[in-house]
């Protein structure tokens, strides 16, 4: 059960950091994509003299800008769907402080084998919706941010634990 335990507590922390990137990485494509939209829907930059010369150009622009008004749901994440995210990444945040507090009250003999195992059950329980969550917005896996969660992840249990002293 103690190897068990590590190991949660190390998705943990990695959830934790794989959703922080990704709600990065997601703002900052709905911030492109809201710029991109009001800079050309605006009168300002279609106002220009340049597109009396252009009407077709002008046309599908403004065609294409409505098009992607319109299928924006299924191609940006909105800011709706960041925010559970973003609870999502909270509550992994907390589920591993209190995956480390069992670890720690395990080591130092604070509680024993039986009562670890109660207590991680019972956090384990508190998983269930917010898997759901993102297994409703997170259709796959991002392998870039996977990769950067995992080694931030590793340097954190690293430092925190002073894995890499132990040779």
């Amino acid at each position: 059960m103690r190897t068990r335990l590590w190991y949660e507590m190390g998705l943990a922390k990695f959830n934790e950091r794989y959703l922080t990137l990704l709600i990065g990485k997601q703002r900052l494509c709905l911030n492109y994509f809201n710029l991109t939209i009001t800079v050309f829907s605006t009168g300002g930059f279609m106002g220009w003299r340049l597109w009396d010369k252009l009407p077709l150009v002008s046309c599908i622009i403004i065609s294409s800008i409505s098009l992607l008004k319109l299928i924006q749901q299924n191609i940006i994440p909105s800011e709706k769907q960041i925010e559970k995210l973003d609870k999502a990444s909270d509550f992994y945040f907390n589920l591993h402080l209190e995956l480390e507090k069992l670890w720690f009250d395990f080591e130092n003999d604070r509680i024993d084998e039986k009562e670890m195992q109660n207590k991680f059950h019972e956090l384990k329980q508190t998983e269930r919706p917010i898997n759901q969550i993102i297994n409703e917005l997170h259709k796959r896996e991002n392998k870039k941010l996977a990769i950067i969660a995992e080694k931030e992840s590793i340097q954190f249990f690293n430092k925190a634990f002073n894995l890499n002293n132990h040779e």
